[in-house]
């Protein structure tokens, strides 16, 4: 990984990924098979032992296997070549049976899976952590106004509430689709040359049963050349970065010194420094999450453009997925690092919020006007006289309150109901309900004063 890549990254997901733990992987898949081939009779079970023992004690070099890889395109060619080497010191008939009836994709696809594994574990608890503290933070803003804003412009009136709320819901339902990708994708593949495990005879079961049981991992018939259930799984944490992203875009926006109504986290002294202007404070959560983002989809499209492969194993295209799927694992990880910091430390401003409503003059509860006006007339006729009381009070630089009474005093009790901050919150409340249903919310805690001044 580059230097940049580091700065972003998530440090257990590193350790996943890492040179030394895919070499353990794929160590760990050779001992299992051996001894599962050992158990099913497929191997002499002194010689799994021996193999077995051989696995724990060697270590090597990751960078000699890279070397030595590229050279037969795989890096599962001089792991065994290494591991034979380490069995025939001890006993040569046993290396005999080093790596029986596998194949390279077998041992760098199981292996591959293992160091996801952990990260997609990790992932989940991220998540419903995050997912947590968003709906606390939504119940205890339930109560303040802020602006909806539609095409970048100001809308209609929601509540902070129904804005984290639904950040919250976004969370809670990629945490479930990525668990149950992950259930179908964390599974052993063994398949021999072609997926037949011809090598193994009748014992192909027992022995898949008993990698599978070995490794912690599913069970599964040989998937090397129908990827669906792995690229499944790699688009839903692609989905879970892009949904970071969203979130860190809006509070990026809100954050903005001249908007003012979010942070990301309390101002802390050397938190999104500048190098040169002291007075900066950048959302450097946001940056993680957005970065990560961007970087996303075009990992993405190369996995599925690596999915065309050629009859029973790919020339390329399955290879190209080892190199790119941690990729897109390191920029979920590095939006999950920036997720977690947003969700305990989002700061809400209720003042700001309120005050840049007001700065509006009222234009943003038009269209709750117009719905009062066609009560005595048709929706296009209101719109339009509405649409006139607007201009006007652009124009004028007055409330657009007081342009609707003066033309129609006797809208003076409809009218305190249309701009109303109360009637707003009590009718978005089953909306906030509705999308919370079904999150636990965690009372959280962030105690920012801007918090507790937005409480309910």
């Amino acid at each position: 990984m580059n230097l940049v890549g580091r700065s972003f990254a998530r440090d257990t997901f590193v350790q996943a990924l890492s040179a030394d733990a895919f070499v353990r992987a794929m160590l760990d898949f050779e001992r299992a098979l051996a001894e599962a081939e050992g158990d099913a009779g497929v191997i002499p079970p002194e010689a799994a032992r021996i193999i077995a023992s051989a696995c724990a004690e060697l270590s090597p070099a990751p960078e000699g296997l890279a070397r030595d890889g590229k050279r037969s395109g795989s890096l599962a060619v001089p792991l065994v070549k290494a591991l034979t080497e380490q069995v025939a010191c001890t006993d040569g008939r046993a290396a005999a049976f080093v790596h029986y009836g596998s194949t390279s994709q077998d041992v760098l696809d199981t292996a591959l899976v293992l160091c996801l594994k952990p990260c997609l574990t990790e992932a989940d608890h991220v998540l419903a952590v995050a997912v947590s503290r968003l709906a606390g933070h939504a119940q205890r803003h339930a109560g303040v106004v802020m602006l909806g804003r539609t095409l970048m412009q100001p809308a209609t009136p929601i509540t902070a509430g129904v804005k984290i709320a639904r950040w919250a819901a976004s969370l809670h339902r990629c945490r479930l689709r990525l668990a149950e990708a992950r259930d179908r994708a964390l599974r052993i593949q063994l398949g021999g040359a072609v997926g037949t495990l011809d090598a193994l005879g009748r014992s192909r079961a027992a022995v898949r049963h008993g990698v599978a049981r070995r490794l912690g991992l599913g069970e599964a018939g040989a998937w090397h050349d129908q990827r669906d259930e792995l690229l499944r799984a790699m688009a839903e944490l692609a989905i879970v970065t892009e949904t970071v992203g969203k979130i860190a875009r809006d509070v990026a926006l809100l954050s903005q010194a001249e908007v003012g109504e979010m942070l990301e986290s309390p101002p802390a002294k050397g938190v999104g420094g500048s190098s040169a202007m002291p007075h900066k404070r950048n959302p450097v959560a946001c940056l993680q999450a957005l970065a990560a983002a961007v970087r996303a989809p075009g990992l993405m499209a190369t996995l599925l453009s690596g999915s065309l492969g050629e009859h029973e194993r790919a020339l390329g295209g399955w290879q190209a997925e080892l190199v790119t799927i941690p990729d897109l694992v390191d920029a979920a990880g590095s939006a999950l690092d920036a997720l977690e910091r947003i969700a305990a430390g989002l700061v809400v401003n209720p003042e700001r919020m309120k005050a840049n409503l007001e700065a509006l003059q009222g234009l943003v509860f038009s269209e709750r006007l117009a719905r009062v006006i066609a009560r005595d007339t048709d929706r296009a006729s209101a719109l339009a006289v509405v649409d006139d009381w607007s201009a006007v009070a652009v124009t004028e630089r007055r409330h657009l309150r007081d342009i609707a009474l003066a033309a129609r005093p006797e809208l003076t009790g409809q009218l305190d109901e249309v701009f109303s901050l109360e009637a707003i919150i009590g009718e978005l409340r089953p909306v906030l309900d509705e999308t919370l249903a079904g999150i636990t919310a965690d009372a959280g805690d962030d105690e920012s004063p801007f918090n507790k001044a937005g409480q309910a």
